[in-house]
């Protein structure tokens, strides 16, 4: 990643306490009262948001990556991150996984810390060409499969990934 990373930290942030921490809080005590964990209460889809905000970018319009320059992946801390190739259209978007950039965003149960880490295309490249065969394969035979599922460790990302920003107990502690 040669370019400078331009950031918008305290729109992200913000959104951040108003759309994920407070509104998860708010739900919290129906989640307990019908027994529902409050863990995975917080979308996918807010999370790309957040890293749209972050990053400046755009949702990406038909199949594909979540955002017009960035793929999103998120996941409790210390857990890997999930691929899933549709049996339409995976090939294209395993393509496309290897010419942008990937965010990555772990955060605690209770989503009071979060971590957002960025990869470079040419690091993950490797791995997605890795997974062409068996995503060909997983679609031929006589019961062809509908979603292939891979994964990003954790500890890859931690090693290879950009720490962008940081909010430990609800404060942001570091920004790029």
């Amino acid at each position: 990643m040669d370019e400078k990373i331009d950031l918008d930290v305290d729109r992200a942030y913000n959104f951040y306490k108003l759309y994920l921490l407070d509104w998860t809080r708010g739900k919290k005590a129906l989640y307990e009262e019908y027994g529902f964990k409050v863990e995975g209460s917080v979308l996918s889809r807010d999370w790309e948001l957040f890293a749209a905000i972050l990053l400046k970018d755009r949702a990406k319009a038909g199949d594909g990556t979540d955002l017009e320059k960035h793929e999103v992946k998120s996941a409790i801390y210390g857990n890997s991150f999930e691929y899933q190739y549709h049996r339409n259209h995976g090939v294209d978007k395993l393509e496309e996984d290897k010419r942008v950039n990937h965010v990555f965003i772990s955060y605690s149960s209770n989503y009071a810390n979060v971590e957002v880490r960025l990869v470079d295309s040419s690091l993950l490249a490797p791995i997605f060409d890795s997974w062409l065969i068996g995503l060909i394969t997983n679609y031929g035979g006589e019961i062809p499969r509908q979603r292939y599922r891979r994964s990003i460790s954790f500890g890859m990302v931690k090693r290879s990934g950009i720490l962008l920003l940081q909010i430990q107990a609800e404060e942001l502690i570091f920004a790029l």
